[in-house]
């Protein structure tokens, strides 16, 4: 193909509306998509609009939120959108609290200590956490958590 037909194709998609973007691609498979899309007779940006419109589909509830609130907590009040890592983290946490708690009521004197210095790590885990997603059960685990650090 001509520069000359491929300026002619260009302005009649732009006249349509249609935006040039232009971007760096690595010249080996920029070289191998041109020689595909021209062997199979494809136009180049109906091919790029689709891989784009598919990405887009798949990644626009991944916004970062810190970009927004740099220096604020981020509190999340839909907890069917929490990512499953922090998920966990919660699951964690008040298990390790409630293990923690229940060895506490039981355990001698001399091994105290060590409990709660678990404790006080867990109780700093789960602030983090409380802090972004409110859940009820950990903040009564927090409660009686902080009862035996007095």
């Amino acid at each position: 193909m001509n520069d000359h037909s491929f300026r002619k194709r260009r302005e009649g998609v732009i006249a349509q509306g249609w935006k040039p973007k232009y971007f760096a691609l690595d010249p080996l498979l920029k070289d191998r998509f041109e020689r595909l899309c021209g062997a199979l007779g494809l136009q180049q940006s109906q091919i790029i609009n689709k891989l784009i419109s598919k990405w887009v589909e798949e990644n626009q509830g991944e916004v970062r939120l810190d970009l927004y609130i740099p220096h604020g907590q981020v509190v999340i009040k839909q907890a069917g959108q929490v990512n499953i890592a922090v998920k966990a983290e919660l699951t964690y946490v008040k298990v390790e609290l409630s293990r923690i708690l229940g060895v506490l009521e039981t355990c001698s004197q001399e091994s105290r200590p060590d409990f709660l210095k678990d404790l006080a790590k867990m109780i700093l885990k789960a602030s983090r956490i409380d802090g972004a997603l409110q859940d009820q059960e950990l903040d009564e685990l927090l409660v009686k958590a902080e009862a035996h650090l007095k």
